[in-house]
Formats: C-alpha cells, sequence, structure tokens
C-alpha cells in the first residue's frame, strides 16, 4: 500500500511540473485561425461570464492555476495589459484549480491580483480550447475568432503583446 502511495505522490509530482512547464514556444504567438467556443463560466464573485461579453472586443484569455508559478508571474502584466486598453480589450485568467473558488478566490486576494478571473475546475472550457498544459493564453479578435495562441509564460504588457492587441483593434 505504502509503495502505491509514493508511485501515486511521484506520478503526481511529474504531471505537477510538466502541466506547470507546457511547452513554451520561442515565438511570443502562434497564429492561428479557429472559431472561439462559446462558454460560460463563473468568476470569482458567482456571476455567470459568457464568451458572448466578447462581440466586439478582442480577448485575451489565459488558462493557468494558482498552483503554477509561471501562470502565477504572468497575472500582474494581465492586469497592466488591461488597464492599459480598459474599452476594447477583456482580459480573463481562467482558473483551472481542481477546488474552484475555494483555492482561487483566497489566492487571488491574499496576493492583491485583480484581474478577472473564471473558474473552471473540471477543465471543460479548457479542453474545448485545446489546453493541454499551462499557461496557455488565447487572443480572439473582434469577429470571435481565435487568432493567436501562447504557450508558456509571458510579458502581456510587453512590446510585443501590446503591439499585437493594437493590431487586432485596428481591424
Amino acid at each position: 500500500m505504502r509503495r502505491r502511495l509514493v508511485l501515486l505522490a511521484a506520478g503526481l509530482a511529474i504531471l505537477d511540473v510538466s502541466l506547470c512547464a507546457g511547452q513554451d514556444s520561442s515565438e511570443f504567438v502562434v497564429p492561428e485561425r479557429t472559431p472561439e467556443p462559446a462558454f460560460t463560466l463563473p468568476d470569482l464573485n458567482g456571476r455567470t461570464v459568457s464568451s458572448k461579453e466578447f462581440a466586439g472586443k478582442v480577448a485575451v484569455v489565459s488558462f493557468g492555476a494558482t498552483w503554477c508559478a509561471s501562470c502565477v508571474s504572468e497575472l500582474k502584466s494581465l492586469e497592466r495589459l488591461q488597464a492599459r486598453f480598459p474599452n476594447d480589450l477583456i482580459v480573463y485568467f481562467v482558473a483551472l484549480d481542481g477546488r474552484g473558488e475555494k483555492d482561487v478566490k483566497p489566492f487571488m486576494e491574499k496576493h492583491g491580483f485583480q484581474v478577472a478571473t473564471l473558474i473552471d475546475p473540471r477543465m471543460a472550457v479548457a479542453r474545448e480550447h485545446g489546453i493541454r498544459w499551462v499557461p496557455v493564453t488565447v487572443i480572439v479578435d473582434r469577429q470571435g475568432v481565435m487568432v493567436a495562441r501562447a504557450i508558456g509564460p509571458r510579458a502581456w504588457d510587453g512590446k510585443e503583446a501590446v503591439d499585437l492587441v493594437q493590431s487586432l483593434m485596428k481591424r
């Protein structure tokens, strides 16, 4: 029995590292052209948020978890990106933590993160978006098409991200 527990713990540790490390891409984003799957998820206050709210705006949707250091490292830059484009951009952190709001809300409050956060503990929406590891961020244009995907952590308040968002706002 003890051996099984050790093997299970080792397997979970490997899974944790592989999920969090992701498959970092050397490109800032990988272009794609896929319709954004429609979804609804609760936010940290229990309000249901629909992807229909993205209509006419550019959306940056970052899938991650509070237990993933590289996911957490992106949160402040996501906040700053949202603050730079308050009217034409929607930024969401989609938390995939298994215990949902019970873990995510206290974590976000403790660390002072203000980025809009949605809860997807069963990873249903993540799977619909083709998320296999974290962090992964998808960028959705004004027409509801996923036009880019960032695999691994990024500086979302840096020049590449700002240039990408501005180019999508001009369309």
